[in-house]
């Protein structure tokens, strides 16, 4: 049996629940399809994606409910969805009928995995091995990498340091703020403990880090 409304507005309490359900990674965002180029009636972490209120649906969205029209499916869930404001999503849609079985709108949930991807990137990155030898780029046995988080951490924040070709103590606001985003987008401060692993690199104190970040933002 079809989810059946009267108006999109039944469908807001929903909506608002799985927003908290979800958290502060997942867009969710209802659509009106009587008007695909303002169809956003409700949004919640809009931010991730950079829309708001009366923003249109994506192209990928608007083909697969105009499947759902056709076919009578009730959803569709786990695609790759829209890359927007630098994050790339995984899209969830659910489609809203009238009472006379018509695809009036859409619930989805859009999850922001961009920092996820960040991060199994910079694990490749970590546990690359030299195909001769078997060991770690860095010189540092597998196992031994397995075992010590930190000595890799360690390892990437002085590799971008070094990029930089500026003695650490005479680096200015700028650069360090440049260094800590570039560690920030490998994916570094996912890793827990990461802060008090950088900070000392840097010759800063782990607050003044967290300072840095937090501006990041």
């Amino acid at each position: 049996m079809h989810f059946t409304v009267t108006s999109l507005e039944e469908v807001f309490p929903l909506a608002e629940f799985l927003s908290d359900a979800f958290g502060p990674m997942a867009e969710i965002a209802v659509h009106d399809l009587d008007r695909p180029h303002a169809s956003i009636v409700f949004i919640r972490n809009g931010h991730l994606s950079g829309r708001k209120k009366g923003d249109s649906m994506t192209k990928e969205t608007l083909e697969l409910t105009r499947k759902a029209r056709d076919s009578g499916i009730d959803f569709i869930s786990d695609y790759r969805g829209h890359d927007l404001n630098d994050h790339q999503f995984r899209v969830s849609s659910f489609f809203i009928r009238n009472k006379e079985d018509e695809v009036i709108g859409a619930l989805c949930i859009n999850i922001n995995i961009t920092e996820l991807q960040r991060a199994a990137h910079l694990l490749q990155t970590i546990s690359e091995t030299d195909s001769v030898n078997g060991m770690v780029t860095s010189g540092i046995p597998s196992q031994e990498l397995e075992e010590n988080p930190e000595e890799n951490i360690r390892r990437v924040t002085r590799e971008v340091i070094k990029q930089v070709h500026i003695p650490i103590d005479k680096l200015s606001r700028i650069e360090r703020l440049a260094i800590i985003k570039d560690l920030k987008d490998r994916g570094i401060f996912l890793i827990k403990g990461a802060v008090g692993v950088v900070a000392p690199e840097l010759k800063v104190s782990v607050p003044t880090l967290y300072r840095y970040l937090q501006s990041l933002k």
